[in-house]
């Protein structure tokens, strides 16, 4: 198992995000950034189950992955993204992932 399979991750609901960047503030692994909505959007491959940004949101909008609401994992998109190309061994991992915790949204561009 590749280093990158071993983490849960953190889903984002986007639609109650009131952009105010605690989360990205307090993350040390600079995983979370601002899209395009100024909404904060997971970068998969930098996230390392700190999980200091689930307990930083003022909205409680931010989840483990595997706690994460169904709906968002399974219809609500844009929540996540990879910060570069990830290797062959990577999205292996990434795959696995997905399958693991039910994820069926792809991510964002």
């Amino acid at each position: 198992m590749s280093e990158l399979a071993r983490f849960t991750r953190v889903a984002i609901d986007m639609d109650t995000c009131i952009s105010c960047g605690a989360c990205i503030e307090v993350c040390p692994y600079d995983a979370l950034e601002f899209d395009e909505n100024m909404k904060a959007r997971l970068l998969w491959d930098k996230c390392q189950d700190d999980f200091s940004c689930i307990e930083s949101c003022p909205v409680n909008c931010i989840y483990k992955v595997s706690e994460a609401p169904e709906e968002l994992k399974k219809e609500k998109g844009g929540w996540y993204r990879f910060s570069r190309e990830l290797t062959p061994e990577e999205m292996k991992a990434f795959e696995e992932w997905r399958q693991k915790y039910g994820v069926e949204v792809e991510p964002a561009q």
